[in-house]
């Protein structure tokens, strides 16, 4: 899956630098590579006996992930080609490249295959239970296996196979951008994680016992427990905009890979390889989406802070951020015991987003009375959300949220 992976992470470079000459001098690099994806996907371009499509018909052909040596047509894995064949090709056509059109055409058919297989796949499985009595249809990791995996590869990868549902299972799908994150799929998937997988016992160490979790399921829960970083459910949760759902995910996934010693993170709890690139990777990533986040063509700012950093007289500050439409600065400084928290945004100025939209949370829950910008009544700001909808703009923005 690292062609498809790689390929989504240069175009995502593209995207928050605009750094022309490096994609020219690789473009023909880069789209030789988007043109094999394309070739292999009419590989398993076939009909059945009936003349009927077969179910993997338009995916990648079979192939491994992380440790297991199971080849078939996983979601995850067809998740990232679709993600790095789409950035690749838009990245190309902003350059005018010859055939950058054909690969964004070639990508939105793969992902659309993804789907039929997925709900294919869905519609041969067993529903699953969830805690409160309601039941859930299933999410599938390849398309041959109609249910929990575990059941069908019993004790294989050293026991932990049941985390190919988990850690790389179909909800990578949703951040991919192969399903939308209100579908409601995505909020299966999520419901069922929470419910199930994330109160399963731990892989190789007995601080997360199945009892455990459940016994302490707030801290205990929200996370994967095999590598809980290659589960990319924080995101979801971002994507979703559940901010007390991505905060705690944040937080009970990040304590328990932190090395005390050094404040670098274990690859396992505990143990595994030291200061691993992947797992360092993700908190970064999911750190930056809790300060700066690209949602279509808004920017929000300080979208998932925890209110804990909002205290009075503390502050949060970010600077030189990248963003698709240039470096974003802000400044948030917390008055609450006067009733009011004050922001300064420095906006990106190599182009303008549609809207900047800036969330503040009380520390104690209070919804937002007034606002003012530049010194003046402003009223596009929603209680119950607790963000500001503000008019873009390449100068400083001065904010105050007035409280009662």
């Amino acid at each position: 899956m690292g062609t498809g992976w790689h390929l989504w992470c240069l175009g995502e470079y593209y995207e928050l630098t605009q750094d022309k000459e490096w994609l020219k001098a690789n473009a023909d690099e880069i789209a030789r590579v988007c043109k094999w994806l394309m070739n292999a996907c009419q590989k398993t371009r076939k009909v059945d006996a009936f003349g009927n499509k077969v179910p993997e018909w338009g995916l990648l052909p079979p192939g491994t992930m992380a440790d297991w040596e199971v080849y078939n047509f996983y979601y995850c894995m067809n998740g990232y080609y679709y993600a790095g064949l789409n950035a690749a090709g838009h990245a190309l056509q902003d350059i005018g490249y010859p055939g950058a059109g054909d690969m964004i055409t070639a990508a939105a058919e793969l992902r659309e295959n993804i789907l039929r297989a997925f709900h294919w796949t869905q519609s041969q499985a067993p529903v699953y239970p969830l805690q409160d009595g309601t039941w859930v249809p299933a999410y599938p990791t390849h398309v041959y296996c109609p249910g929990p995996i575990d059941n069908f590869y019993k004790g294989e990868d050293f026991g932990r196979s049941w985390a190919y549902d988990v850690e790389i299972g179909s909800h990578h799908l949703i951040p991919q951008g192969v399903m939308s994150p209100d579908s409601k799929d995505a909020h299966w998937i999520m419901n069922h994680m929470e419910d199930v997988q994330f109160m399963g016992s731990g892989w190789g160490y007995d601080g997360y016992t199945s009892d455990k979790n459940h016994k302490d399921w707030f801290n205990l829960g929200g996370f994967a427990k095999v590598q809980p970083y290659y589960a990319r459910t924080t995101e979801v949760y971002g994507l979703q905009d559940d901010v007390k759902a991505f905060i705690r995910s944040y937080f009970n996934a990040a304590i328990s890979l932190l090395n005390r010693e050094n404040l670098s993170l274990w690859e396992h709890f505990h143990n595994g390889a030291y200061n691993k690139t992947h797992e360092t990777g993700y908190f970064l990533y999911q750190s930056r989406m809790m300060l700066v986040m690209e949602k279509g063509e808004q920017l929000w700012l300080a979208p998932f802070v925890t209110s804990n950093w909002l205290k009075d007289g503390m502050q949060i500050a970010v600077s030189q951020a990248p963003t698709r439409w240039g470096q974003v600065g802000f400044r948030i400084t917390s008055h609450v015991n006067d009733g009011y928290i004050e922001a300064q945004i420095f906006p990106p100025a190599r182009q303008t987003p549609d809207e900047i939209v800036l969330r503040l949370r009380h520390p104690e829950g209070k919804p937002i009375h007034s606002v003012e910008v530049d010194g003046k009544i402003f009223t596009r700001f929603e209680r119950d959300k607790d963000i500001i909808r503000l008019n873009p703009s390449q100068s400083r923005i001065s904010i105050r949220a007035i409280y009662k």
